[in-house]
């Protein structure tokens, strides 16, 4: 358990090897919003996850009066919201064709990471009962996913030359499969050679250094 402040009033649940855990630290480092991390694994540690949360769903973001939400991307959609509230530009848009924009960008690295968690799933059944028609299903839909979003980056962002959730949430992605599956991004990254340096340069920076992924 890390506290990033004396006096941190949110508590995030989960463990940063989770894309989804990792994207919602990144953005509240990015933020400069407190949080106390509960690293609790939802496989490894179930007796002491159960009573903090039954659905064994991360990441959970418990708020200052005791709320708690699950599911990042509603969970980024509050950040967003206490950001624009406290004067920050949110890196989601908030309106119109811009967020849309985003948003869609956002999807892509969803699904691409979805299809990578599964085929990390996959992998962890008995040899035997291993699907290599499904996996290969998976690793086609990632990699597709991961090759339209190197289409979209034209500059040093995804969208508008400017830090946006669709980096961030792309480049956890890139972070899970690079960790869990390395042999799978290997891969994928000779072909995606913008989407490697974008990660290389986000991974590099302060908010992304500070929830390395193998906590």
């Amino acid at each position: 358990m890390t506290n990033l402040s004396e006096a941190a009033p949110h508590r995030l649940l989960g463990l940063y090897d989770s894309p989804f855990v990792r994207r919602v630290a990144v953005t509240m480092q990015l933020y400069g919003i407190p949080f106390e991390h509960v690293s609790l694994s939802v496989f490894r540690q179930m007796d002491a996850m159960r009573p903090i949360n039954p659905l064994f769903k991360v990441p959970m973001l418990t708020l200052p009066d005791g709320e708690t939400l699950y599911e990042s991307a509603y969970i980024l959609d509050y950040l967003d919201e206490l950001a624009f509230e406290r004067g920050r530009a949110p890196l989601i848009p908030r309106q119109g064709a811009e967020r849309r924009q985003v948003q869609q960008l956002m999807a892509l690295a969803t699904v691409a990471t979805e299809k990578a968690v599964a085929i990390e799933y996959e992998h962890k059944r008995p040899r035997e009962l291993l699907w290599a028609e499904w996996t290969d299903r998976l690793r086609g839909q990632m990699r597709q996913a991961f090759a339209m979003l190197e289409e979209k980056l034209v500059g040093d962002f995804l969208f508008g030359n400017r830090l946006t959730q669709a980096d961030i949430t792309t480049v956890s992605g890139i972070g899970f499969v690079r960790y869990v599956r390395p042999n799978e991004w290997a891969d994928v990254a000779s072909a995606c050679l913008a989407l490697s340096a974008l990660a290389d340069r986000l991974e590099a920076s302060a908010a992304f250094k500070a929830v390395p992924i193998d906590q």
